[in-house]
């Protein structure tokens, strides 16, 4: 690597020739050929460094912002293993839960923007960030995207021994029993608390919002009964919903999943078709790494993504493989970004700051 070198302007005055003035002369213009020759020989080095063609040179360090089992640990985990298969180097999970994901997504924004951080987003970098002021990030000029892999839909889930069976039976049972019932979410402004509170004006039923820093503590507490429900990412509840300890009422896909073709859609019981609750997921980068590193995380994420381990591991749960370019996710950004903070606003979830 070839340092920095910093070059001071040079003033060339009049030359006068005076006795030994023919040797100045000689000098300045030896000099001056001798610098010229130097600027260009660090022209092609400085053009060259561009391109990290020594990229990368140890390990990549990747946050989730949601805990060991999530649907984003889960889809990290699947591509992050191939990525370092395709990097030859390793490629280290850091799990970075709390406030519906903020907590990592800042971590990421506020690192060294050099290749070797990256962050595994959702749909929730446009959710959470409306929810505290000032927001501890701005979605759109703190990251650079660099490619979307997925989307995996959320399910509406109870316990096996809960007083309702379907969602029109919770309806049900929620207006019968004002101010008593509550639902887990995943965090304040998290995927399970705004289209919670999006169900609840849908369908016109009241329930009180219970908070979990860790999403399996919420899933393990719906399924003893301690919350009446939870709309809940599908991976870390499939195994409880097989098993019979969860119920599920209903799922956020626009199609009924073939996993449960038993259990309806929210598009089917709104009426709505386009209705969709699913997280899309990608990776990102600080804002200010280079545009050559992008590049080359791009074309090898979109690889080790389309590979038959990630899709295998996307169906089990419930996800699909949906690849996209960095531009087409930086779109997605903008577009999602002014979508949910006017929903927000609308729920009375975003701070007046904000």
């Amino acid at each position: 690597m070839v340092a920095a070198l910093r070059c001071d302007p040079i003033h060339f005055g009049p030359i006068h020739f005076d006795q030994g003035g023919f040797m100045k002369a000689r000098r300045q213009s030896t000099l001056w050929v001798g610098a010229l020759a130097l600027s260009l020989a660090f022209a092609p080095a400085r053009a060259q460094s561009d391109y990290p063609t020594d990229y990368p040179r140890r390990p990549l360090r990747l946050i989730v912002s949601f805990s060991a089992g999530s649907a984003a640990d889960t889809v990290g985990r699947a591509i992050g293993d191939e990525l370092a298969k395709r990097l030859g180097v390793p490629v280290v999970i850091e799990n970075r839960e709390g406030a519906g994901g903020n907590l990592g997504n800042a971590a990421v924004a506020k690192a060294v923007a050099d290749g070797y951080t990256l962050l595994l987003g959702t749909s929730l970098m446009t959710m959470s960030v409306h929810t505290t002021a000032p927001p501890p990030y701005d979605v759109v000029k703190d990251f650079v995207p660099i490619a979307r892999v997925g989307v995996i839909p959320l399910v509406a889930v109870a316990a096996a021994n809960a007083p309702f069976k379907t969602w029109a039976e919770l309806i049900v049972y929620s207006r019968a029993n004002p101010g008593k019932i509550n639902y887990a979410t995943s965090g304040k402004g998290s995927s399970s608390h705004v289209y919670t509170e999006m169900l609840k004006r849908e369908f016109g039923f009241d329930a009180v919002d219970v908070p979990y820093k860790n999403v399996g503590m919420a899933v393990t507490d719906t399924a003893t009964g301690i919350n009446h429900f939870f709309l809940a990412n599908l991976p870390p509840t499939r195994a409880l919903i097989q098993a019979g300890q969860l119920r599920a009422l209903a799922v956020g896909a626009r199609q009924r999943l073939a996993a449960f073709p038993d259990v309806p859609t929210f598009a089917e019981l709104t009426g709505r078709p386009d209705l969709e609750m699913a997280l899309w997921y990608g990776f990102f980068a600080p804002a200010t790494t280079p545009p050559a590193i992008v590049a080359r995380l791009n074309a090898e994420l979109l690889k080790a993504a389309d590979t038959p381990s990630v899709r295998a591991r996307l169906d089990i749960n419930g996800g699909v493989l949906s690849l996209g370019s960095a531009a087409e996710l930086a779109t997605l950004v903008r577009a999602d970004n002014l979508r949910f903070r006017n929903l927000m606003r609308e729920l009375g979830l975003v701070p007046a700051a904000n």
